[in-house]
């Protein structure tokens, strides 16, 4: 490395350490070019999903003020350029559920050189503000990364989960109160001592509401998930957040059906703003609803239910072993070929895993229907759609994981008007509800589904909102390597 090309580095280094490390500060082209490179591998090292990125992050922060400082920059460029340049090939599932190949990170010394000559006379620093994730707020989101990775506050120990609720007591109890202090939600003179008083009630009815849970003043499992959540996994959230919205085809939309898993929440959007929001039941954690994309492409008013094999074996073949009428009483018909079966028929090996995936259980169409009066179909592998339902208590609750699944839509019937507002009138939709004639009906324009798996967000209020990872996707993978952290402090 020759003279001239040591001194600038030395230089640029000085400018890094005087006007400090803040994304929004103005300095010179070549400062920003670098601390660029320093935020986008950031954001793939706290994503933890390859050791590669964590290394060469702290080889690049390492090497600052050394002759070598050019040569790692100049690596993590052509990395975090590989990364976002592969996403774009991937499939959202795979990005949703962080199903990453690890590459060789392996470059030649022509190419390393190349573009360390283009740092240095700061040729990339357009191309590789191009290269920043096209999402919305996508600088406030990485703000808040690094809010969280440099927070010094001390981490409240959480206690073995339990519920706690007024008229609790104990030392779970007192680390509540400790981590809602720190959280600015309970007075800082609040007594340690034990008990779960009004006060407690309010104050954690408050971070309820603040969060979009139910606010009831009772710590359950989401509130106790959210209220422990550490400064580290926070940030861990918001890196992947940032990655698992890059698809651009999202975006570029002018209309499309939104679910977030994690919120159990459904959003149709027409011109980036939202026309319909509505509360949706997924799957439960043995069962859970796949993150995916598709065209919705026709609805059908007044459905029948098939069971799926799943249930048909976990769900129905129990009962059927104990009371050969149980589905009889429940309303539901059993096929095979074609031909309606009565159940008081079925041999012990029809009553088996493998001989009950030979008939198919009907439920006719109709009120008492487990899909309700709606269903919304979209091709998939996973065989699964959003329907309405029979049980409308389910949408109460916090938590909504209660499906195989299916995502159960609330304000299925807004939905469906919404969809079908092209193709039919909404009382035409209305008369053949009524008539329970199983309909289904092609949508002349296809509209995009999207189902997302999203730990946290920015809200149009601007507020950072964070969910629980009710899949347990991220949280085996939400703990930072120790000198990571200490070197953002």
């Amino acid at each position: 490395m020759n003279r001239i090309k040591f001194i600038f580095l030395v230089a640029c280094v000085f400018l890094i350490s005087v006007t400090g490390a803040s994304a929004n500060e103005v300095t010179q082209p070549s400062t920003n070019l670098q601390k660029e490179i320093h935020f986008q591998l950031l954001e793939l090292a706290v994503a933890n999903f390859d050791k590669s990125y964590y290394r060469q992050y702290m080889r690049m922060r390492q090497s600052v003020g050394t002759p070598d400082y050019g040569t790692e920059l100049a690596i993590s460029y052509l990395m975090v350029r590989n990364f976002r340049n592969s996403i774009r090939s991937m499939s959202w599932e795979d990005i949703q559920n962080f199903h990453f190949r690890k590459h060789e990170q392996q470059f030649t010394t022509k190419e390393v050189d190349l573009y360390e000559e283009s740092i240095r006379n700061g040729s990339l620093e357009h191309i590789l503000r191009n290269l920043r994730p096209e999402i919305p707020n996508y600088l406030s989101y990485r703000h808040e990364m690094i809010e969280q990775l440099r927070s010094t506050a001390s981490e409240v120990a959480p206690y073995p989960f339990r519920m706690l609720k007024e008229g609790s007591s104990g030392k779970e109890v007192d680390a509540l109160k400790i981590a809602l202090q720190k959280l600015g939600y309970l007075d800082v003179y609040s007594p340690i001592n034990g008990d779960f008083d009004f006060e407690l009630t309010e104050a954690v009815k408050k971070f309820q509401e603040d969060k979009g849970l139910k606010a009831d003043g009772i710590v359950g499992k989401l509130s106790y998930d959210l209220i422990f959540k550490t400064h580290e996994s926070k940030a861990v959230s918001i890196a992947r957040t940032i990655i698992r919205m890059s698809d651009r085809e999202l975006y570029r939309s002018p209309e499309y059906v939104f679910v977030n898993i994690p919120k159990m929440e459904l959003n149709v959007y027409y011109s980036n703003k939202s026309v319909l929001e509505s509360k949706v039941v997924v799957g439960r954690f043995d069962r859970q609803t796949p993150r995916l994309k598709s065209l919705i492409d026709n609805v059908v008013l007044n459905p029948t239910w098939t069971a799926p094999s799943t249930i048909s074996e976990k769900d129905y073949l129990p009962k059927l072993r104990k009371d050969r009428e149980y589905l009889t009483k429940k309303g539901l018909t059993m096929y095979y070929s074609g031909y309606e079966i009565d159940p008081n028929t079925l041999t012990a090996e029809d009553l088996t895993p493998s001989g009950i995936k030979k008939f198919r259980i009907v439920q006719k169409p109709g009120t008492g229907n487990a899909m309700g009066l709606y269903k919304f179909n979209f091709p998939n592998s996973d065989s699964i759609y959003l329907h309405s339902t029979n049980s409308p208590g389910k949408f109460r609750g916090a938590s909504r994981m209660y499906s195989s699944g299916c995502v159960r839509v609330q304000k299925s019937d807004e939905l469906a008007k919404y969809l079908l507002k092209d193709d039919l009138k909404p009382e035409r939709v209305d008369k053949i509800i009524e008539s329970a004639k199983t309909t289904w009906l092609k949508l002349s324009r296809k509209v995009p589904i999207y189902l997302a798996y999203w730990t946290s967000y920015i809200g149009e209020n601007g507020q950072v909102y964070y969910l629980p990872d009710i899949y347990q996707i991220d949280s085996l993978d939400d703990r930072l390597p120790p000198d990571l952290l200490q070197s953002l402090k």
